[in-house]
C-alpha cells in the first residue's frame, strides 16, 4: 500500500492537508507518518486530546469483544434494521457518490449501498478488530471500500468529500460530540446528508424508561457494558440544537425504541439466539473467537431469511404503541437526518 498514491479523499486528521506516500504508510506535512494497518491505515491523530483519553480506549475495548456476523439489509431480522434501512433508502444518492460510515462495527450498510445504489464506500472505526474485519470483507467481495482506524472527532478525510455520512449507534459513545458533528459537517459536500441514530437521555415513557425506573443500578450497569453512559447523552432537543449549532439544517427527527421494538429486538431475539446456539452441536452458546467477516461475510441463514419475511412483518403490524409513542416524542433512541446547506 505504501507504493500507491493515497486516495484523494484521505487527509491528515490534524491539519486536513493531503497525505503523501511514505515507507510503511502515509506522511503528513508535519512529518507524522501514519502506518499501514489492518488492511488500510492507522489514521488516528497523534498527541494529547485525541485518542489518549480513557473513554475512547474503553469504547474500543468493548467493541473489539462484541463479535458477530455483519448485518444483512436485504433480510433485516429486527425492527431496528428495518428502520435504518428506511433511512438509507430515503437518501438522495446517485451512482458513484461517496458515502462515509462512522463506527461501522459489524454493520453491512456499505456493501448494501454499493450493490443497490452504486455508491463508493469509506469507513472509519476506533476498533482495530472491526477495521480489519471490514477491510477483509471488502476485499472478499471485490470492493474498493476502504476502512481506516481513526477518530470521529478528527476525521482523516478532505473537506467536502462525501455525499452522505452515516453514524448508526455511534455518537452516544463519543467523548466530544460537538467535535464529531463539526467534522461530519466539514467532510460533507453542500447538500450532503448526515444520518444519525442514537440513544438519548430523555427516555421516560419508553421500555428503557421503565427499566431505568424499576432498577436504576441494573439499568446503568447494563448500559455501561455496551459503552452507554446516559448522563453524557443529549436529549432529542439538545441533539437537534447541537447539530444546528455547527451549521446543519435538521430535516427529520424520529423517536424510536419505544415498547414493541425493544421487546422484540433486545429480549426475544437474544433468547432465540441462545436457544439456537445451545442446540448447535459443539457451539455451547459461545461467541466465535474472531469476527466471521474476516474471510468474507457468511451467507444469510435460511432461518434468518424466513424470520425476516414472516415474524418481522408481524412485529411491525403489532407495533402500534411504537408508532403512537414516536408521534408523541417517546422512545429510548432517536434518528436524525440533517443536511449541509
Amino acid at each position: 500500500m505504501s507504493a500507491t498514491i493515497p486516495p484523494k479523499h484521505l487527509a491528515d486528521p490534524v491539519d486536513k492537508h493531503p497525505l503523501t506516500s511514505a515507507p510503511g504508510g502515509l506522511a503528513g506535512r508535519s512529518g507524522d507518518v501514519y502506518p499501514e494497518a489492518l488492511g488500510g491505515w492507522d489514521l488516528r491523530p497523534r498527541g494529547s486530546g485525541t485518542l489518549d483519553d480513557g473513554n475512547k480506549s474503553l469504547q474500543a475495548d468493548i467493541y473489539d469483544q462484541r463479535l458477530g456476523a455483519m448485518s444483512d439489509f436485504d433480510h433485516p431480522h429486527n425492527l431496528m434494521l428495518v428502520h435504518q434501512k428506511g433511512l438509507l433508502e430515503a437518501l438522495p444518492l446517485k451512482r458513484g457518490d461517496r458515502v462515509l460510515e462512522i463506527g461501522g462495527h459489524r454493520s453491512g450498510l456499505l456493501p448494501w449501498l454499493e450493490r443497490t445504489r452504486g455508491i463508493t464506500g469509506s469507513g472509519l472505526d476506533i476498533s482495530p478488530v472491526w477495521v480489519a474485519a471490514q477491510n477483509a470483507a471488502a476485499r472478499a467481495r471485490g470492493s474498493d471500500t476502504l476502512w481506516v482506524l481513526g477518530d470521529a472527532e478528527a476525521l482523516p478525510f478532505a473537506d467536502q468529500s462525501f455525499a452522505a455520512v452515516v453514524a448508526f449507534d455511534v455518537f452516544e459513545h463519543l467523548t466530544h460530540l460537538d467535535r464529531a458533528l463539526a467534522e461530519a459537517f466539514r467532510v460533507l459536500a453542500p447538500g450532503g446528508r448526515l444520518v444519525v441514530h442514537m440513544p438519548v437521555q430523555d427516555i421516560d415513557g419508553s421500555f428503557d424508561g421503565f427499566q431505568r425506573a424499576r432498577d436504576p443500578a441494573d439499568y446503568a450497569a447494563r448500559q455501561a457494558s455496551v459503552g452507554h453512559f446516559h448522563e453524557r447523552m443529549p436529549t432529542r432537543r439538545q441533539m437537534r440544537t447541537r447539530m444546528e449549532g455547527v451549521g446543519f439544517q435538521v430535516l427529520d427527527m424520529q423517536s424510536f425504541n419505544v415498547w414493541i421494538q425493544p421487546l422484540h429486538d433486545h429480549r426475544l431475539l437474544p433468547w432465540l439466539g441462545r436457544l439456537k446456539n445451545n442446540r448447535t452441536p459443539g457451539a455451547g452458546g459461545k461467541p466465535p473467537a474472531t469476527p466471521p467477516v474476516a474471510a468474507g461475510p457468511p451467507p444469510t441463514s435460511r432461518f434468518t431469511k424466513i424470520y425476516a419475511r414472516t415474524v418481522v412483518p408481524l412485529a411491525q403490524a403489532l407495533s402500534v404503541p411504537d408508532r403512537v409513542g414516536s408521534a408523541l416524542g417517546i422512545g429510548g433512541s432517536c434518528s436524525f437526518v440533517a443536511e449541509r446547506r
